[in-house]
């Protein structure tokens, strides 16, 4: 349960996320100063759209939004908790599926013109194997050239973790005043600030304030903040768990090796057997072979292997 010093939601939970970005006058906010288009953003159509494909426990650690803008432009807008070892493959793929949902069956005019397809990623995390970065812009170009070559596939990755120990007077963009808020917003006790440069940040206040909530809205949101939380801690034990087993494999390695190539493949290790742990799990609760390696990293060869 909140305690009486907690004035807002914590916007990384699956409930706060969907209140705030679940709004269409933030979540048009917040793209108009994030993608910066030649065009106001005029109108936001919520999607009902499952994603297949996803265990229960990743459920818990995604969350997403999927609109359209009144040109059409489709916006996959996503939370997520937890880093996962093909993360970028992941984006390209949902994406891509996107894209193929615009094909016209049974048309024989259509031309495979597309519309645009934006993907926006809050992480909760540093993404891994890149040089830690607050916003990442990534489209498709020309290698030689730098020129785009389409403007159709967009997508941003947003890193949150920097905004924890950074102070109001460190934001300077637009975006660093959204990501601020976003991250610190549970600890804050006054207004959200940066209304004076963003309005709207007025509205993200009076929703996300927990004395404005229903009797009903309150057991949500805690029911989320206890799985947040929960999930949290999962996964902290569980990179413990995973080093220090590595770590005992990799000392036992670098007797012959070297303590240092020893550590790295203990540690190489761990991860493996911690995938294929969850890809047990997995397995037991009936999830494709094809979904959880893709889950995983493990071979569907390794995971038919478990199956026995």
């Amino acid at each position: 349960m909140q305690t009486t010093e907690t004035r807002y939601i914590n916007a990384l939970t699956d409930f706060g996320f969907k209140k705030i970005f679940g709004d269409k006058e933030i979540l048009t906010a917040f793209l108009t100063d994030l993608l910066q288009p030649q065009s106001p953003i005029k109108e936001i159509t919520f999607l009902d759209k499952e994603r297949s494909g996803l265990s229960e426990y990743e459920r818990s650690v995604i969350y997403d939004i999927l609109c359209t803008a009144e040109d059409g432009s489709e916006f996959i807008v996503e939370m997520q908790n937890r880093n996962q070892q093909y993360f970028g493959d992941r984006i390209v793929y949902y994406l891509s599926r996107s894209f193929s949902s615009q094909e016209e069956r049974g048309n024989p005019s259509w031309n495979f013109k597309l519309r645009p397809v934006y993907g926006i990623f809050f992480l909760n995390f540093h993404l891994r194997d890149f040089k830690p970065q607050n916003v990442r812009t990534v489209q498709l170009k020309v290698e030689e050239t730098g020129e785009v070559f389409s403007d159709k596939l967009k997508f941003f990755t947003l890193e949150l973790p920097s905004y924890r120990n950074m102070s109001e007077s460190d934001c300077k963009t637009k975006i660093d005043y959204w990501l601020y808020n976003i991250t610190n917003l549970e600890t804050m006790t006054s207004s959200v600030p940066f209304q004076s440069q963003q309005p709207v940040f007025g509205r993200v206040g009076n929703i996300a304030e927990l004395v404005r909530m229903t009797p009903q809205e309150l057991k949500q949101y805690n029911i989320s903040i206890d799985t947040y939380r929960s999930n949290l801690a999962v996964m902290k034990n569980e990179r413990r768990e995973g080093y220090e087993e590595g770590r005992q494999d990799g000392l036992a390695l670098g007797e012959q090796r070297g303590i240092a190539i020893g550590e790295q493949r203990g540690i190489a290790i761990g991860e493996h057997n911690k995938a294929t742990s969850i890809a047990i799990q997995l397995l037991s609760n009936g999830i494709g072979i094809s979904v959880i390696a893709h889950a995983t990293g493990l071979t569907e060869e390794e995971i038919k292997s478990l199956e026995s």
